[in-house]
């Protein structure tokens, strides 16, 4: 019922805007107007140019003007201004973003539901960089037809500016409060007129935003970034064109921390030392924790941004050794290296047919360190729980990621564009190698949560070989006298190929990160916690060393994916289409896993159907542009990530759970079916040529269906093996909305073109805009926490071309009224005691100075 309601409203939503577009079209006839207030937007939402207008799917796209209108020089901006995109640091690499695209978020371990492609490759958001850039689209919804990776919730398209046959130059200097600086600088250069090349570098520094307490500590969450670009076109002929791009980004930051919200009002050790936590965070913020009898908890209060953060990553953070012999990075808790390499060459072997090929390879080494609680720092204060006097507890709850990726991909596609068919149709081949290593300690003075052991090792190494075969093509129906109809349907079929060897265990020796190191005699097996031999463990042969404590599996995924969208186009101004599509997200391994039966997660399917409208034109003499979306999507088989809590002492008495203790782990699993529905709304209106208002809203809401269960051990009193599987009689899900998904998404923007301000002292321009972002819910089981609505606002002043020279300068202020918010929140109130969130940017303000030849 609510399905037929949802499509019912978007149909009159509709058939109003087709009424407006009657008017507007009568209005032009009568006026002779034209559609030029607003310019065309380009995008390659179907690997092809086309006008947003004439494409039917749901598309964001934001130019190179747009972006410095309004400041997005960080990939977190991006999402002020796309409808229904989340950006957040990933949960285990905090160097790392995750875009949320239609509420599909990425689960522990699993590929991403949005893909980020760069100059059409499919590559990790990691080595993202928004200067110099021709345009970022954010395509909504499946896209498992024609893009190089199938993915479930959308798309993230970035395309680098071309080399041109022009000879251009630039500079930008950028100042701003936290000590910001950035420099950037471009040059293009042709050669003749078959050789260009256009090179593109920026250096950026800004401290913390988070203030650390902790003596030595640096202040967290700044930036120490330097990056290039190389791009080099070769057009010897009409006819084939060559495009090689060349990049390297290196990152050192102290990433955004986890600070922590809240913990159970609970009187034993543990939840008394996240409790002791939440009361030394507030303190630090300037306030005394507030408690909530309700919900059973003690609640931060305060300014969030200060923090206890990280302790020891400014003596080591190992980044790669080899025999024994340790690379070390001081002072920056994130590292990151990126190089890439990506080629186009295009054939236009005639006017109907064109060959392109498309080849890339990329190497990342990253090593993040986070607290993931935030409790590490602090000197706790456990006299109401150890007696008189009992304090100087010091608390650490480091742990430190290294991941080492290495891609390589190949695609070719053959395009045509014949009287009354359009088409596209290739081959695509992808490796992905990923090692993967953690350490993590978590005690209080001189007790660990990892029972006698004071370090979890874990480490795993996944491969995966994607082969896939795909075409899609659109038929005009003019020629049989239905004019404006057109067709569009495509097939892709994937076969995913998946290898994983992974190692996990407890240890007393203090680790370094060393890939498939050797063994070590004072360890146990975390990742089957049974006896040698035992039916939990038949495969160990040895419970003492990291090569036994393994667990090793190979799977193939295969899967048929399909676009199909029926479009009327009555003018060149006007669209209505129904679309249907099928997406798909492979399986894979659970590095952390302690039962064979969850060594290997399912793949993750969804269907989804999309009623769209897009119109552009005048009425009387204002130009507008309108686009809306209304879209249901069905899920199958949904990765999820799963809080397991299982007895950390096997060897204590099972009647007695308090002496078992409890212990957490993270693993992904399958989970029943949902539904998800909403509309995006987008639009532009240009009142008069000095004013344009741009505006985008999205409403969504997901929910489980029936048989969406989060499974638990069977006997939580008894450690976690194939003698005490998981059971089907977990947490049930059925009915309730999706976590960490807001209904509500709004962005608005108003650009004042100045031009009653003589151009001969300088074109100005006035950009404001506005953000918000509505709450969303938590579901424990699954670590996640609510979040209350925030909204944001923005300025830019502009005056280009200064005294009409090539200088220009720009005043922005981000965050103005300094709000606040929470980006994402984690739940562990149920199993170790607290809950954690990562806050957004506070206000930041500068200047910046460009010149351009």
């Amino acid at each position: 019922m609510k399905s037929r309601i949802l499509i019912g409203a978007t149909a009159s939503i509709l058939a109003l805007s087709f009424s407006a577009t009657a008017y507007a079209a009568d209005d032009q006839q009568a006026a002779g107007a034209t559609t030029d207030g607003l310019e065309d937007i380009v995008v390659t939402a179907r690997r092809i140019e086309e006008r947003l207008q004439d494409v039917p799917v749901a598309v964001t796209a934001l130019s190179a003007q747009t972006l410095q209108r309004r400041n997005i020089t960080a990939v977190n901006d991006l999402q002020f201004s796309v409808p229904n995109l989340q950006i957040k640091p990933s949960n285990n690499f905090p160097s790392l973003p995750e875009f949320i695209l239609r509420g599909q978020r990425q689960a522990l371990f699993t590929d991403e539901n949005v893909v980020t492609y760069i100059n059409g490759i499919a590559q990790s958001p990691r080595g993202l960089t928004l200067y110099d850039l021709e345009s970022v689209q954010a395509l909504k919804g499946p896209q498992g037809t024609l893009f190089g990776k199938n993915s479930m919730g959308g798309a993230m398209v970035f395309t680098t500016k071309k080399p041109v046959f022009n000879t251009e130059a630039s500079a930008a200097v950028e100042i701003g409060n936290y000590n910001r600086k950035l420099v950037n600088a471009m040059v293009n250069v042709p050669f003749g007129e078959k050789i260009a090349l256009r090179a593109v570098g920026q250096i950026e520094r800004q401290n913390g935003f988070f203030k650390a307490v902790t003596p030595g500590q640096r202040d967290l969450n700044n930036r120490h970034n330097e990056s290039g670009r190389v791009s080099l076109l070769l057009a010897p002929s009409n006819s084939f064109e060559n495009v090689t791009v060349v990049d390297y980004i290196r990152r050192k930051e102290v990433p955004t921390p986890s600070l922590i919200e809240a913990a159970p009002l609970a009187n034993n050790f543990f939840r008394g030392v996240t409790m002791d936590a939440v009361r030394l965070q507030s303190l630090a913020g300037g306030a005394a924790p507030r408690i909530d009898t309700a919900n059973g908890l003690l609640v931060r209060q305060g300014n969030p941004f200060v923090s206890y953060g990280f302790t020891h990553f400014s003596d080591t953070i190992p980044t790669g050794c080899v025999s024994g012999t340790c690379n070390v990075l001081s002072h920056y808790a994130a590292e990151s290296e990126t190089y890439g390499v990506a080629n186009t060459s295009t054939l236009t072997v005639d006017d109907h047919i064109t060959l392109k090929n498309i080849i890339g390879a990329r190497y990342t080494r990253a090593t993040d360190h986070q607290d993931p609680s935030g409790l590490s720092g602090m000197v706790l204060d456990l006299s109401s729980l150890l007696g008189p006097g009992v304090s100087g507890y010091a608390t650490n709850n480091d742990t430190y990621f290294q991941n080492r990726f290495k891609n390589f991909s190949e695609e070719f596609q053959i395009i045509g564009n014949l009287d009354s068919f359009k088409f596209i149709t290739g081959a695509y081949y992808a490796h992905q190698s990923h090692l993967y290593a953690v350490n993590s300690t978590f005690a209080v003075g001189p007790a660990s949560f990892y029972g006698p052991y004071p370090v979890r090792h874990s480490q795993d190494n996944d491969k995966t070989d994607s082969f896939a075969l795909f075409g899609q093509g659109t038929y005009d129906f003019s020629s049989m006298g239905l004019n404006g109809v057109h067709l569009t349907a495509g097939l892709r079929y994937t076969i995913d190929k998946k290898s994983h060897s992974t190692e996990n265990f407890f240890t007393t020796t203090s680790e370094q990160l060393q890939f498939w190191s050797p063994s070590r005699p004072a360890s146990t097996c975390n990742e089957l916690n049974a006896p040698n031999g035992s039916p939990e463990a038949p495969t160990a042969v040895g419970l003492n060393n990291g090569t036994n404590c393994s667990l090793s599996d190979r799977r193939t995924f295969k899967a048929l994916t399909w676009t199909a969208s029926l479009e009327y186009q009555p003018s060149q101004d006007t669209l209505m289409y129904l679309a249907t599509r099928r997406g798909y997200k492979a399986g894979g391994p659970n590095p952390t896993t302690r039962s064979l039966q969850y060594n290997i997660f399912g793949p993750e399917r969804i269907t989804d159907l999309e009623l769209g409208f897009k119109n552009e034109g005048r009425i009387g003499g204002m130009s507008y542009r309108f686009n809306v979306a209304g879209f249901i999507g069905w899920y199958k088989q949904i990765q999820t990530q799963d809080i397991l809590q299982f007895c950390a002492n096997p060897a204590a008495n099972p009647a007695d759970p308090a002496a078992c203790g409890t212990y957490t782990d993270l693993i992904v699993l399958n989970v029943g079916q949902a539904t998800i529905k909403g509309v995006e709304v987008e639009g532009t209106l240009k009142p008069i040529p000095q004013l344009q208002l741009d505006f985008g809203y999205s409403y969504q809401v997901g929910r489980y269906g029936s048989g969406s269960v989060v499974v638990q051990p069977t006997n939580p009193a008894l450690p976690i093996a194939n003698s005490n599987p998981l059971s089907a009689g977990g947490t049930d899900l059925s009915g309730k909305e999706f976590a960490g998904v807001p209904r509500h998404n709004l962005s608005v923007a108003a650009t004042v073109f100045a031009d009653f301000i003589p151009e001969d002292f300088a074109k100005t321009s006035f950009n404001v805009n506005y953000y918000y972002r509505s709450k969303t819910l938590g579901i424990p089981v699954q670590g996640i926490y609510q979040t209350p609505g925030f909204g944001t606002l923005n300025a830019r002043l502009s005056f280009d071309n200064i005294a009409k020279s090539a200088f220009s300068v720009a005043f922005w202020m981000s965050n103005i009224a300094d709000k606040q918010y929470k980006l994402f929140c984690s739940n562990n109130l149920n199993s170790i005691g607290y809950a954690a969130c990562k806050w957004g940017d506070p206000r930041t303000y500068g200047l910046t100075a460009s010149v351009k030849f």
